[in-house]
């Protein structure tokens, strides 16, 4: 008897989430309101912060 190939299930290519250039940690960041309302929906509010921190930190001598 032949047997039966079955095309259900299992990986398909390029399906879930796509991998992320660098390693992120997701954390919780409370923002004085007038903070959040100052920053524009139009940007990536993500990066613009991870810029923020990242000057801030070279500055006061964090990070190199």
């Amino acid at each position: 008897m032949e047997e039966k190939v079955e095309n259900r299930g299992g990986k398909r290519e390029n399906a879930g989430r796509k991998k992320r250039d660098k390693e992120v940690k997701p954390i919780l960041l409370n923002l004085e309101t007038t903070l959040y309302e100052a920053l524009p929906k139009s940007l990536n509010r993500n990066a613009y912060i991870n810029d923020a921190v990242r000057e801030k930190m070279f500055k006061d001598g964090f990070i190199k």
